[in-house]
């Protein structure tokens, strides 16, 4: 594993990824991979909660091993790792025929809480109230599909989103609001680091 390890490059340096945001708290990673394309292998350092936005079927190595046999990934469903302390080399490898996109976010935090991130998936029907709640953590917000209005922070403006994959920060301890726009709903997952 040490030799699988050290030939594996840093998530900083593989061309799929895209850093988009690095706080204190997490870094937020876009991930593409056109159909038939591969990464070199790359390390993850820190647990990591993968958001799928876009199709694809990949095949996932870990430490030179196939993690499962190649699969279709749902939009929508949250995929979380655990590496802090145990730092592991990835391959991943798009087999199908649609890119694949995702949203990776790697949690900062080196004293860890179990679980490492709170995932909330939140379906709101086109009519729904805004619903106020508040986060602890460094929350993500991040848009599936439909619209997506938010609100609440600080007498700001709202915010709107509509594009799949688009995303919203919130810093700690921060309420906010967020109601469906138009006649679709909205189907968003918030992404809370601990």
């Amino acid at each position: 594993m040490v030799s699988a390890q050290s030939a594996a490059v840093s998530i900083n340096n593989e061309p799929h990824h895209r850093r988009l945001l690095y706080t204190n708290d997490l870094r937020l990673w876009d991930v593409a991979l056109p159909p038939g394309q591969s990464t070199p292998p790359f390390v993850h350092e820190y647990d990591v909660a993968t958001v799928v936005i876009g199709d694809g079927t990949l095949n996932i190595q870990r430490s030179g091993e196939q993690l499962s046999p190649p699969s279709p990934n749902a939009r929508g469903s949250v995929i979380v790792a655990q590496h802090t302390g145990a730092a592991a080399p990835y391959r991943i490898e798009n087999t199908g025929t649609t890119d694949y996109r995702a949203l990776e976010i790697e949690n900062m935090h080196e004293a860890k809480q179990t679980p490492p991130f709170v995932i909330s998936d939140i379906a709101l029907k086109p009519g729904d109230a805004e619903a106020m709640h508040q986060h602890t953590g460094a929350t993500l917000i991040i848009l599936i599909s439909g619209a997506l209005e938010q609100g609440g922070i600080g007498g700001e403006e709202p915010v709107r989103i509509q594009q799949p994959g688009q995303w919203l920060a919130l810093p700690r301890f921060q309420g906010h609001t967020v109601a469906p726009v138009g006649a679709g709903g909205a189907h968003v997952i918030e992404i809370e680091v601990r």
